[in-house]
Formats: structure tokens, sequence, C-alpha cells
């Protein structure tokens, strides 16, 4: 799964790989990006790719009286062509998430341990999403009822890698430059998911700050020391 990620790089290069025509403005860094957050997403309008700011997490319903149910914040890449809760964004609302790294953690010796997770080159990237609009869109409503609505996005996961196994089981879908048009507008964006980015990764553990959405500095980046006995093995390197 993906349940937080950082985004501290400059995205101007990104936004030029990704050839966006309507760039979002000033965006400070974040080092901590969780559910319920605001984070820039690239998704596809008649103009060309654009940029915006959307919460993280699909809204779902609770399964008794009708209350707010639990965020979607990741779908999974086999089944969101069928399930429901994706099969139309699938189709019609795909997104791109810049990122620069993710978080996972790996539970040993009773101790809960964060590692990052980047790309060994240390460029930011993107992951596929989807995305879906503020509840109400495109109906009639009084004037001012979608004021502080916002767009949501889940992050596509897929079965981890050969580097990322010894840590979880899933990762997120990386999507390659190549890739950024396909699967924001081609027919044949599927194939993004049947062949994802798999580009070298960097992994290493990091601080428990990063256990807290209120930490959001560059200190949650940083890699820490750690007794790898307690760990299966030292793993942990570019991959």
């Amino acid at each position: 799964m993906c349940g937080r990620y950082s985004n501290a790089k400059a995205l101007k290069k990104l936004a030029q790989k990704a050839r966006v025509v309507e760039p979002l403005g000033l965006f400070a860094p974040r080092h901590n990006i969780a559910p319920t957050q605001l984070a820039p997403v690239i998704f596809q309008e008649q103009s060309g790719p654009v940029m915006k700011l959307m919460r993280w997490g699909f809204p779902t319903r609770g399964a008794r009286g009708g209350g707010a149910g639990p965020l979607l914040i990741n779908a999974r890449a086999e089944t969101i062509a069928t399930k429901p809760a994706f099969q139309r964004a699938f189709q019609e609302r795909r997104c791109l998430v810049p990122a620069d790294g993710f978080y996972e953690w790996q539970e040993r010796a009773g101790q809960r341990q964060p590692f990052r997770i980047t790309l060994a080159s240390g460029e930011p990237f993107c992951f596929a999403g989807l995305w879906e609009p503020p509840p109400g869109a495109g109906t009639p409503e009084p004037p001012g009822h979608l004021e502080n609505a916002v767009a949501t996005f889940t992050i596509i996961t897929t079965a981890a890698n050969a580097a990322m196994s010894p840590l979880h089981t899933r990762m997120p879908v990386m999507v390659g430059p190549e890739d950024y048009a396909i699967w924001l507008a081609d027919d044949s964006f599927a194939t993004v998911l049947a062949n994802p980015f798999a580009a070298p990764l960097k992994i290493h553990p990091v601080s428990p700050r990063v256990n807290s959405p209120a930490n959001d500095d560059p200190r949650c980046l940083e890699p820490v020391p750690l007794e790898r006995d307690l760990f299966e093995r030292p793993w942990w390197s570019a991959g």
C-alpha cells in the first residue's frame, strides 16, 4: 500500500515532462503527506494536462446510517477495472501524483520502523492515480454549495517488485515520463499498469517522526542509523 509520501522537490521540471499547460502556483515542499491532506495532482482537461491541488482519499459511505466510511487512499491495480468504487474513474479520470519518495513500515522485535523509498537517481517521479470531482459537481446546487469542496484522488498500488518485496508485499505504481501522456489520455492506458516504471530504487530507514502527520520537515527524509540485526537482513540500499 501507500499511506504516506513526500513531494519536497520543485515541481517545474516534472510539470515540463508531463507537458502541463496549467501549472500549479507556489507549493511549499512537503516531507510527509498524509491522507485527507491536499497535494498536487496532474490530470487531463480539454486544453491538455493541468496541475491542481486535490485531497488524498476517495470518500465512501458507511455501512450503517449512511455516514462517512473509511477513505479509499489506495486502489489495487488488479481490481480497479471492475470494482465499483474505481471503475468509472479508471476509464475517465486517471491522474499523475507527483512525488519524490514514499514511506513504508516494517515491524520486527516489537518495533515499527519507517523506511523511505526513492528513485536511486534522486529524481522526482509520479504515481499512477485516479481522481473524483467534488460531490455534487456538475449538478444544480445553491450558490456557494461547493465553495469549499475539492476534488479527491487515490493512488494505485501493485505487487511489490524485487527491491520492495523484503519491505512490503505492495507498492505504488510508478509511471515513467514516456508514459505520462498515455496514462492521462491514450486509449492504451491499461498498458501502464501492466508495465510499471521499473527504475532502480533506494531504500533507507528514517526517523519515527514520520509516524505523525504533524511532523512535516526535512528531518523526515534523513537516513538514520539502525541496528540491522533487528530485521531479517541488511537489504536496504540502492536496488
